[in-house]
């Protein structure tokens, strides 16, 4: 802009002066013209109250040198011509000539192609009816001004260095106030021209940063519910350059993501060919482990961007529905140990194949089978209840040591005949707990203490309150559990010493019981054992 408004404003200078050296130089020769035509009128005037005799000796007296002087008779024979002399041709056929015969005055001028100039006539009929002419030849304007061009072109010189100073020193008045308006503040116009133009900005202004608000809280938006997501999410372009990445996705492949082609990543195919297919325009779905974490991935197309992957942490539900089915296998092996034992035990006394004095045992067997099915039957259906929440809503205070009592009660004849010691010890420790569960707790954790230790060994839990809540530890001097199963013994149907668990008749469920428990009551279980030291 500043640019523009020099160039014109020196080109406007340059016009006006060319423009104004051009009048000039008509307005004077108009004006010096016009003093010619009149002194050589004045002049002329001189001669028409003379004859052509007088004329003539007029002429030789003043000796006018600077104009042309003719004198003519009435039939245009030239009498007398201070230039060129005698000789000259018939004037009579002169325009001025004629008219000073027929009028007693006349004027003419006649420009010279040859010599580029201008020549002035003006002619009087004298008293005896010749004709006395005076010319004066001048430059024409062109010669005038030509004559003149170097004065104007010096002139011109400092007009345009002044004009040049004063289009920069103007240019920089006019742009100044433009070029350092505060937009980001309130804005006025510098110019009242430029107030609907201002005015325009503003509202555009506020209408921008009205949208970057909008954009930026939905960026924001976007951004916590990517960041706050258990959920991996990875936006690849078309490329299969990763664009963008939440925290847990990251996490996921233990890396930052941004800028890593999806081949740097993984190197599993399925993930791979999953994300290749969705640049090409399909969605689709695959299995993904990693870090031994099973995940299910799902790919989705975005016009003109890339391709979104959605990674879901299914490790638990694929563990879980693993626990299912072996559960499932478990049950149906656990009762069809008894049930098999039960009918072959009833088959041989229905068939009298059982000697009278032998049946007793039979039966007793049959009765052991039969409790030890009801005690599994039971147990699955304390899992099954705990597994949907039971007992939540039937919370009050329940004294923590008075439960470990009557629980180490009523397996004070296990113990016995085990051979081991139990002691309780500790505080009371009252929390709002479901007293039934918290029985059933105890008396788990005290009937694997026992049946598991050996013959003079000891139990002893121990309560602590903590404030507001309380601990449970439940120590003994038994068999212990191997570094490598100490997470599994809390598996349903799980056994360490399988040998063992079915002499002492467990279901092993026991400890899948506790964990139960705990969770329902916003507990956590830990283990601590050494092999052959409890």
């Amino acid at each position: 802009m500043r640019r523009r408004i020099f160039f014109a404003m020196t080109l406007l200078s340059a016009l006006v002066l060319a423009v104004s050296a051009a009048a000039y130089c008509f307005v004077f020769y108009r004006q010096f013209s016009a003093a010619a035509r009149d002194e050589l009128g004045a002049r002329a005037e001189m001669f028409r109250s003379l004859d052509s005799d007088a004329a003539l000796s007029n002429i030789s007296a003043s000796a006018l040198s600077d104009v042309r002087i003719t004198v003519v008779e009435s039939d245009g024979t030239v009498l007398y011509d201070n230039t060129a002399g005698s000789g000259l041709e018939n004037h009579s056929g002169r325009a001025e000539i004629k008219d000073a015969l027929s009028s007693g005055t006349g004027e003419s001028a006649r420009f010279s192609d040859t010599l580029g100039k201008m020549t002035y006539y003006h002619a009087v009929r004298t008293a005896d009816g010749s004709v006395v002419r005076l010319s004066k030849t001048i430059d024409s304007v062109w010669g005038l001004f030509s004559g003149a061009l170097p004065a104007v072109f010096g002139i011109a010189c400092v007009v345009a260095a002044m004009s040049y100073a004063a289009a920069g020193f103007l240019t920089r008045r006019i742009v100044e106030p433009i070029n350092t308006a505060d937009l980001d503040g309130a804005l006025t116009s510098p110019y009242d021209e430029l107030a609907p133009f201002v005015r325009k900005i503003g509202e555009h202004r506020e209408r921008i940063a009205s949208q970057m608000l909008d954009l930026r809280n939905r960026s924001d938006t976007i951004e916590a519910i990517m960041e706050n997501m258990k959920e991996g999410i990875m936006i690849v372009d078309g490329r299969g350059t990763v664009l963008s990445a939440n925290r847990s996705a990251s996490s996921i492949f233990s890396r930052g993501l941004e800028g890593s082609s999806i081949l740097e990543i993984t190197r599993d195919m399925a993930l791979v060919r999953g994300v290749r297919g969705a640049l090409a325009g399909e969605r689709g779905e695959a299995a993904f482990e990693q870090g031994g974490r099973t995940y299910r991935v799902f790919f989705s197309p975005v016009t003109n961007l890339g391709a979104i992957t959605l990674l879901l942490d299914v490790t638990e539900n694929t563990r879980s529905e693993r626990m299912r089915r072996e559960f499932s296998a478990n049950v149906s092996h656990e009762l069809k140990t008894p049930i098999t034992s039960i009918y072959g035990n009833a088959e041989l006394l229905a068939g009298g194949m059982v000697k009278e004095g032998d049946r007793e045992g039979f039966y007793g067997k049959i009765k052991e089978e039969a409790a030890r099915m009801t005690a599994l039957i039971d147990d699955i259906i304390m899992i099954s209840r705990l597994d949907e929440g039971y007992g939540r809503d039937e919370f009050e205070d329940v004294s923590l040591m008075s439960g470990a009592k009557e629980a180490a009660e009523a397996l004070s004849d296990t113990a016995s005949e085990y051979g081991v010691s139990v002691a309780v010890l500790g505080d009371e420790a009252v929390v709002r707990a479901n007293r039934a569960q918290i029985y059933e707790l105890f008396c788990n954790l005290i009937d694997n203490a026992v049946k598991y230790n050996r013959r003079g060994g000891s139990v002893e839990v121990r309560i602590t309150s903590q404030g507001d809540a309380a601990a449970v530890t439940v120590s003994d001097t038994g068999i212990g559990i191997p570094p490598d199963e100490t997470e599994r013994v809390f598996e349903r149907f799980y056994r360490v010493d399988k040998s063992r668990s079915k002499k002492t008749g467990g279901t092993g469920l026991g400890l899948a019981i506790v964990k139960h428990i705990a969770t329902v009551h916003d507990a956590h279980v830990t283990l601590a054992s050494r092999v052959g030291e409890g």
